[in-house]
């Protein structure tokens, strides 16, 4: 009897502690919001219009010319990015600062600063930029995680800008992993997720429930231009590479082999059969 009793009582101790260590879904949320904040970073980004060129034999009257160029005017994009390194390192989207002319990083404190492009790898490749800025002091910063070791169902969140509201959470679960789509590289299999992600949110993090950095977010499926529940991050252990050999090189370095696998059709299998 005193057996059972004792028994029954270690039962109800490791049901205790295995309650207590399920987290509390809607608080953790909170915890993880609050940890990674400090890092996320909103980029707006300023490029002028390429002015068309007058052409033909006929030069243009300089009141013409004049009308035109006052059309133009700087094209203002906004993005997001999180900071990697303490000493100011920033990881973003190529396509946030493709052909900007001035790139500015506003901290979660408010603060300002103008930053400088390190490298980037083309949106035809893995569409990663790394940014610096200069603030003076140590800055917080997110860790990578393993982005192998993530699961269909497991709990994520976006942290970014979408249309320029900083500071923006939203949570998901990870609907697919290494999932193609049209028009991506051979370097470009991403996770997909139905966390929102929207314009703006472009270069921002999607986290895991201990606050690392398992994705970049870079595109969505939509028709409309908006969020349709459906969007895809790069894998951290992709970005982390590249991260590591812009700091390096300036540029991504890869191997390259020149040949193609194709299918073998029946009657090239008949004429090497027959040979």
């Amino acid at each position: 009897m005193k057996q059972q009793g004792v028994l029954f009582l270690l039962t109800f101790v490791l049901a205790a502690v295995s309650a207590n260590a399920q987290p509390d879904r809607t608080r953790s949320f909170a915890d993880i919001a609050k940890k990674v904040a400090p890092a996320i970073v909103s980029i707006d980004t300023k490029s002028k219009t390429s002015p068309e060129m007058f052409s033909g034999p006929v030069k243009p009257d300089p009141k013409d010319m004049l009308e035109f160029l006052s059309r133009q005017r700087p094209i203002h994009a906004v993005g997001s990015g999180f900071i990697v390194d303490k000493s100011g390192y920033i990881i973003t989207n190529s396509h946030v600062v493709e052909n900007a002319e001035r790139v500015t990083v506003k901290l979660d404190s408010g603060e300002e600063f103008t930053a400088t492009v390190v490298g980037s790898d083309g949106r035809e490749v893995t569409d990663l930029a790394v940014l610096k800025i200069d603030a003076r002091r140590e800055l917080p910063f997110l860790k990578f995680g393993d982005s192998n070791k993530v699961e269909i169902g497991d709990w994520v969140l976006t942290v970014g800008s979408p249309f320029g509201l900083a500071k923006s959470v939203s949570a998901g679960i990870i609907s697919q992993t290494r999932r193609e789509t049209p028009g991506t590289s051979p370097f470009q299999r991403f996770i997909q997720t139905d966390a929102v992600i929207n314009p703006g949110n472009s270069g921002g993090p999607l986290v895991n429930m201990d606050g690392e950095v398992i994705g970049v977010n870079s595109q969505i499926a939509t028709a409309t231009g908006g969020y349709n529940g459906v969007g895809f991050a790069l894998p951290s252990n992709e970005t982390a590479n590249v991260y590591a050999q812009i700091i390096k090189n300036g540029k991504v370095r890869r191997g390259y082999l020149g040949a193609y696998l194709e299918s073998v059709g029946v009657e090239f299998a008949q004429v090497y059969l027959l040979a």
